[in-house]
């Protein structure tokens, strides 16, 4: 994983000795096909070729990475000649990309899931029967077509169906409005009111979620659920989700790996009482905590796929969460940029990389 590069000690050495060491982060060094030249910020990262890389040096010269948070502005860039490659165009427009003689579309399955954590640790989530419920109330088809625009599939499981050990005999939740208000009577719910915190920014699991937070707020008041639409600055969104503050929040996750320890442990509490802050849901269970330790303890495929599917269904009955959807991950590019691929865990290579004119 990327954290763990190898890195210079002479150079974190240095730099400690200067009284820098936040340089080590701000002005990097290595060994890779590309040099750091500098970063702007919000605004651009600028890099170029290193001479002295093992493979050899790259074809293209001057990589320059523009900060451009809005995707209309992206597509503009593109479709103008001011830029080669974009990351994350709307959905929204990529029938159009796809139609322009001089743009090619690359799209995967992403190794993603976005979903909406139920903090159990606050009323009234605390009753898996209202977490069941809420799983009935949100309509996942309504949500592809509207937010994502087909460019995703309904999840039913914490982990994509893209990773091996995915259990695709779990049977996803059914959206039934009234077998949600009969779970939310059973369990003594009358006239909940109750904050829905929704994502400030697109992400490639979620392309928007105050779309998608109003379409949950309508089926919930279809439930007799009162949901108040709440978000915050992304940093500050996802810092008060890590201590808890939510009772409902969307949030997702894009995996590192490729392995399903990387996404089951999100709701994993390492077999103690004490959720760590990426566990939103801020749900423990003994049983499924030995699931995912077991799965780690071995190297055997077979034993770790029927563990992690254990896992699974230990998640499905409880229901912390409400699982939405993984969505299609695109890269809009001109014809022009020759062998970029894309990266299945969101990153960007450009190794081999070159350029026609």
């Amino acid at each position: 994983m990327e954290w763990a590069s190898v890195m210079s000690k002479e150079y974190a050495d240095k730099m400690l000795k200067a009284g820098t060491p936040e340089k080590f982060d701000q002005e990097p060094i290595g060994t890779g096909p590309y040099e750091f030249v500098d970063y702007q910020k919000d605004a651009t990262i600028r890099y170029k070729a290193n001479p002295a890389y093992f493979r050899g040096k790259q074809k293209i010269d001057n990589l320059v990475i523009a900060i451009t948070p809005d995707a209309a502005v992206r597509k503009a860039k593109l479709e103008n000649g001011e830029c080669d490659i974009i990351v994350g165009p709307a959905f929204a427009d990529i029938a159009a990309l796809k139609a322009n003689p001089k743009v090619q579309v690359e799209e995967q399955e992403g190794l993603n899931i976005a979903y909406l954590a139920l903090n159990v640790q606050k009323k009234p989530f605390d009753d898996k029967r209202v977490r069941q419920a809420f799983n009935m109330a949100i309509d996942k088809d309504a949500i592809i077509k509207a937010v994502y625009l087909g460019g995703g599939k309904p999840a039913k499981n914490g982990m994509p169906p893209t990773i091996w050990s995915y259990d695709d005999d779990i049977k996803a939740y059914p959206y039934d409005p009234d077998g949600a208000k009969k779970l939310l009577d059973d369990a003594g719910v009358k006239d909940l009111s109750i904050d829905l915190w929704y994502m400030p920014k697109y992400r490639p699991y979620n392309p928007d979620g105050k779309t998608m937070g109003e379409l949950m707020q309508a089926d919930l008041a279809k439930v007799g659920v009162k949901a108040n639409l709440v978000t915050f600055e992304w940093a500050e969104y996802r810092k008060r989700m890590g201590n808890g503050e939510h009772p409902m929040g969307q949030i997702g996750w894009t995996g590192d790996n490729g392995d399903p320890d990387n996404f089951l442990y999100l709701w994993g509490c390492n077999g103690t009482n004490t959720p760590p802050s990426q566990n939103q849901d801020k749900w423990c269970n003994a049983d499924y905590d030995a699931a995912l330790k077991a799965g780690k303890e071995t190297a055997d495929v077979a034993k770790r796929t029927e563990f992690y599917k254990k896992a699974q269904e230990i998640a499905h009955e409880e229901a912390p969460m409400v699982p939405i959807a993984h969505s299609i991950v695109y890269m809009a590019m001109s014809k022009k940029v020759q062998n970029y691929i894309m990266d299945p865990l969101g990153f960007h290579n450009f190794e081999g990389v070159s350029k026609t004119q």
